[in-house]
């Protein structure tokens, strides 16, 4: 029992962070600086349901966004309750796109952890970007990298995104395909690719798109673990349109692990035109 545990708590939490990083970099926005005529949202706020294998329903994930002129403020807030595992974590991003591409400018992660087989965890992370990329980061309490890390080297460390920027560059994508991406995130400890290709198959109600996505390990992790390190298949993305918002939703993010499927599904979504007028989506 004790072994079964602490395997669940453990793919419990590479489940959250890797179904997490993916629902935020597929996030629903585009930028004005590079909308052309069409008209897109000024914000978008949007709530999701998170469940996971048996354990059914066990939390929320609610996602906000707000762009004015070529500025960009993305925040996550996420809340797990179960019978081994509690987690409340909060990000936020700030940036800018110009010449097509999208820059960080500061990036936030907080989060408080309790196990019923573990102590309990507080932590915060702060990253500052520069022109190249990565500038900064701060853990408190201080968490240097394992021994048995990976090393991430500087030039890794070049023109990448944190997890919710990833909001911003793949938007600058074509929403036309929006499952052939590839996207740099370095979360302050681990680099990483998320790597989308196309399924060829749509579901729901509309042309929604399925997409496939890889977790592809770079640095910062030791061997054969990381976030990625239980996830025992394809993971997917299903993306919804919204033409009234030249948008794409993501509706769902499943992740197959070593214990269960870890699911996100969307519950509602509100959309601000920047004319003010209101699109809401309800499942």
């Amino acid at each position: 029992m004790y072994r079964v545990r602490l395997g669940a708590n453990r793919a419990l939490r590479a489940a959250l962070a890797g179904t997490l990083l993916l629902l935020v970099s597929a996030a629903p926005i585009r930028s004005p600086a590079h909308a052309g005529s069409v008209s897109v949202p000024s914000e978008v706020t949007a709530v999701y349901k998170v469940s996971f294998g048996l354990l059914g329903e066990i939390g929320t994930l609610r996602f906000n966004s707000t762009v004015n002129g070529e500025a960009y403020a993305l925040a996550a807030e996420a809340k797990i309750d179960t019978a081994v595992f509690d987690y409340v974590g909060a990000m936020t991003s700030m940036g800018s796109v110009l010449s097509a591409a999208t820059k960080p400018g500061s990036y936030q992660f907080r989060y408080r952890q309790k196990a019923v087989l573990g102590k309990k965890k507080v932590r915060s992370l702060d990253m500052a970007f520069d022109e190249s990329g990565v500038a900064d980061v701060k853990f408190v309490p201080p968490d240097p990298p394992s021994k048995k890390a990976i090393p991430v080297t500087k030039e890794q460390l070049k023109h990448v995104l944190d997890p919710l920027s990833g909001v911003m560059a793949l938007s600058l994508g074509n929403i036309a395909k929006p499952c052939e991406q590839k996207l740099p995130i370095f979360d302050g400890k681990q680099r990483f690719d998320l790597v989308f290709s196309p399924t060829g198959r749509s579901e729901g109600k509309g042309p929604g798109q399925v997409c496939h996505v890889r977790l592809v390990p770079i640095s910062g992790h030791k061997k054969g673990e990381g976030a990625g390190s239980v996830i025992s298949g394809n993971i997917e993305v299903v993306l919804r349109p919204v033409p009234k918002a030249n948008i794409l939703i993501p509706y769902r993010v499943t992740v197959p692990t070593i214990i269960g499927a870890a699911v996100l599904t969307s519950d509602k979504v509100d959309i601000t035109m920047p004319d003010r007028k209101r699109i809401a989506l309800r499942r």
